[in-house]
């Protein structure tokens, strides 16, 4: 089976995923990317810095760029008409898309229906946001027609099942893949996360005991890392102290500064931009990680976290938790109100002063992890060759 997959650009986590994909047995991906960008460096301008990423790993998986080497921004305006006479020559059975939003997906998307070739259509979108609700009835509209002509939906995770649903798609046209990660990196860094957590603590002068958590992303408004630093300031009321690994750099940064500026003795840690091989490390010497954002569809740093074996405590904003998600209540991490500081305060203090609770979370984030990236690198890909095999 010929599998093409268009996408904007080398995805650091995604780009894992191509790896193992190559490694299955009577399967060929080919790998379309419209810009390098990621590949060759450029300036993100919510990081505020050059960012480009070191795992990519192109060599090991087929791919080409159908813009030659330009850096491109992932914007809706991101296209590339070679794409047309690529797949033609590449002549495949199936075509996976990345959402609707860019002009090379609607293109790509275009071009399988004229052609009937079967499409296969991934996304992380949920609902859990709110919309205005003109915008909600014309994209009703728009997506239940698009949807119409995809054969099958990659999902990552509850809420994003709930959004295809809400849209029309038959459930029987859904498959979990979940969100893939850099497995070989992690799997690594799972297995000497003891020296690792060691490692980290030590440089930032933590003891073995003290409690840490920890929260990635850039530093913007909606990620609200400022209501983490609220909560430590409250509790510090109440005698409890910990550290904040603030892992990411951005416009907010000076001001979260001056918020941690409140506090006694917990203590916030800067760490700035930290590279994709040493992430891990920081979930390592974090005693569960928390994910406070207004919106944010489903958070890859949340689908690292756990693999590391974190609890993870998130708002109720994020796409990240569900029965069978990443986040599963009362099992691996707890859910509050975004906006609600004393809720957060609840989550952390058990965390913190209930050790056995901890571990039990731990064990249990780790052991779905697992569960989860082997549908991301290998079930998922066989089940879609299983679903189109007798009709191809």
């Amino acid at each position: 089976m010929r599998i093409a997959i268009a996408v904007s650009h080398p995805i650091q986590h995604f780009c894992p995923q191509y790896i193992s994909f190559e490694k299955i047995e009577d399967i060929r991906c080919k790998i379309f990317f419209a810009s390098t960008l990621g590949y060759k460096k450029y300036v993100d301008p919510s990081f505020k810095q050059e960012i480009s990423w070191d795992n990519l790993h192109l060599d090991k998986f087929e791919h080409c760029f159908l813009n030659g080497e330009v850096i491109i921004p992932s914007d809706k305006k991101l296209d590339a008409v070679s794409v047309e006479d690529e797949l033609r020559e590449y002549k495949p059975d199936v075509i996976i898309t990345y959402g609707y939003w860019q002009k090379l997906q609607r293109r790509v998307y275009r071009w399988a229906v004229k052609h009937h070739i079967k499409l296969v259509y991934i996304s992380d979108s949920e609902l859990r946001h709110k919309s205005n609700i003109v915008k909600k009835v014309v994209k009703f509209i728009f997506i239940k027609k698009y949807f119409s002509k995809i054969d099958l939906f990659l999902s990552v995770g509850d809420a994003n099942e709930d959004f295809y649903k809400h849209y029309g798609v038959n459930p029987a046209q859904i498959i979990r893949m979940h969100f893939p990660i850099d497995i070989y990196l992690y799997e690594k860094s799972y297995n000497s996360r003891e020296f690792l957590r060691e490692q980290i603590r030590n440089r930032y002068l933590i003891g073995k005991e003290e409690i840490v958590a920890s929260v990635v992303g850039k530093l913007i408004s909606r990620k609200r890392q400022d209501i983490i630093i609220k909560a430590m300031e409250l509790m510090e009321m109440e005698g409890i102290y910990m550290h904040l690994f603030i892992i990411g750099s951005g416009e907010r940064l000076k001001y979260l500064r001056k918020k941690a500026q409140n506090l006694k003795i917990s203590k916030v840690h800067f760490t700035g931009f930290i590279k994709v091989q040493d992430l891990p490390g920081f979930y390592a010497a974090s005693d569960f990680y928390i994910h406070p954002s207004t919106f944010e569809p489903h958070s890859i740093a949340v689908s690292e976290a756990i693999y590391m074996g974190c609890p993870v405590i998130v708002s109720d904003k994020c796409g990240s938790y569900g029965k069978s998600d990443d986040v599963q209540e009362g099992k691996n991490g707890f859910v509050f109100d975004s906006e609600n500081v004393e809720e957060l305060i609840d989550a952390m203090r058990l965390l913190i002063k209930n050790s056995q609770i901890r571990k039990n979370f731990s064990e249990y984030s780790h052991s779905i992890s697992k569960k989860f990236q082997q549908c991301a690198h290998s079930t998922v890909i066989k089940e879609i060759k299983a679903q189109f095999l007798k009709k191809l």
